[in-house]
C-alpha cells in the first residue's frame, strides 16, 4: 500500500509541476501574441498615417524585418473601408466636374448654333 501512495503523490506532485509550467507558458505565449498584436496595430496606424517607412524597416534585423514584413502583407489594411469612401468620394467629386464641364461645353455649342442658325435666317430675309 505504501508503495501505491508513494507513486500517487509522485504522479500528483509531477501534474501540479507540469500544470505550473502549462500555466507559466500559456501567460508567455499570450503575452508574446499581445505584444505582437500590438506592435502589427501600431505599425498599421504609423503606416496609415506617415505612410510606408523603408527605413524602418532597414534598421530592424533581417530576421525581424522579414517576419514583420510578412505578416503586415498578410494582415489586412484597418483603415481600408475610410480609404474606399474617400477614393469613391474622389471619383465622384471628378466625374461631377467632367459632367459639369461637359455641360457648359454642350451650352455653349447650343449657343453658337441658335446663334448661327439667326444669323443664316437674317442673311436670308435680308436678301
Amino acid at each position: 500500500m505504501g508503495l501505491f501512495k508513494s507513486l500517487v503523490d509522485k504522479v500528483k506532485g509531477t501534474q501540479k509541476d507540469l500544470e505550473k509550467k502549462a500555466a507559466k507558458m500559456a501567460l508567455e505565449q499570450g503575452a508574446k501574441a499581445a505584444r505582437s498584436a500590438l506592435d502589427l496595430a501600431g505599425d498599421a496606424i504609423e503606416r496609415a498615417i506617415f505612410g510606408d517607412d523603408d527605413a524602418k524597416a532597414d534598421s530592424k534585423d533581417d530576421k525581424d524585418a522579414t517576419s514583420a514584413s510578412t505578416k503586415t502583407k498578410d494582415a489586412p489594411d484597418p483603415f481600408a473601408k475610410l480609404k474606399a469612401v474617400e477614393a469613391a468620394k474622389k471619383e465622384r467629386a471628378r466625374e461631377e466636374k467632367r459632367l459639369a464641364k461637359e455641360r457648359v461645353a454642350a451650352e455653349a455649342k447650343r449657343e453658337d448654333d441658335v446663334d448661327a442658325e439667326l444669323e443664316a435666317l437674317k442673311k436670308k430675309l435680308g436678301k
